[in-house]
């Protein structure tokens, strides 16, 4: 099965809010949390989502390019990629890796805030992604032929959450296991991914 991958000057001229991934023009932020909603060494490519959209934000137009590539070509994660391209210095490039959970007819994407500098990470394996890990945020995102809508979350639910006990965890930030994430996620969707932006298909 083809990937797209992402060449060295493709993305010179070229991450969904990122921090950013639904990535992110302002200060829209995932589900902070150590750990990811799947199994990292279990991830699959979504395959519907490979390829190039585009969005506008704040009166900016912004392409994301999300595939396979320099960095990741070892891995089954995805490579993701938000270009402004504004003229200098507003040129603005963001460019993460994470991996895809789906969790019924539910798709979420895992993206992880490594350690390492993308450049580091070139050609790393899934294991060697996992140990750069710092933590993960998670989006939610929705799919039709010509639309991709990422969904981030709204932090003050999520401090609220925290504070009554609902999940463990500190501020904003999640510490709790995988199982018990998904279960606040199942049960409290609504009120937890607000903040959307919808990317339409550019190829």
């Amino acid at each position: 099965m083809l990937h797209r991958r992402f060449t060295l000057p493709w993305v010179a001229l070229v991450s969904l809010l990122l921090s950013g991934f639904a990535m992110r023009a302002e200060a829209d932020y995932g589900l902070e949390s150590p750990r990811p909603l799947s199994d990292p060494l279990q991830a699959q490519i979504d395959e519907r989502v490979v390829g190039t959209w585009r969005a506008t934000i704040d009166g900016k137009t912004y392409y994301l390019h999300v595939g396979t590539g320099n960095i990741v070509g070892q891995s089954n994660w995805m490579e993701l990629v938000l270009v402004n391209q504004g003229e200098k210095p507003s040129f603005y490039l963001h460019h993460r890796v994470g991996f895809s959970t789906t969790l019924g007819d539910k798709n979420f994407f895992n993206v992880a805030n490594t350690s390492k500098t993308m450049s580091q990470l070139r050609g790393s394996t899934t294991e060697q992604l996992m140990s750069s890990v710092a933590k993960y945020e998670v989006f939610k995102y929705t799919l039709t032929e010509d639309y991709l809508d990422v969904l981030a979350v709204d932090q003050k639910f999520v401090r609220e959450s925290i504070e009554a006990g609902t999940i463990k965890g500190s501020g904003a930030t999640i510490d709790d296991t995988s199982e018990n994430i998904i279960h606040f996620i199942e049960s409290s969707a609504p009120k937890l991914f607000t903040k959307n932006v919808r990317y339409t298909r550019v190829e």
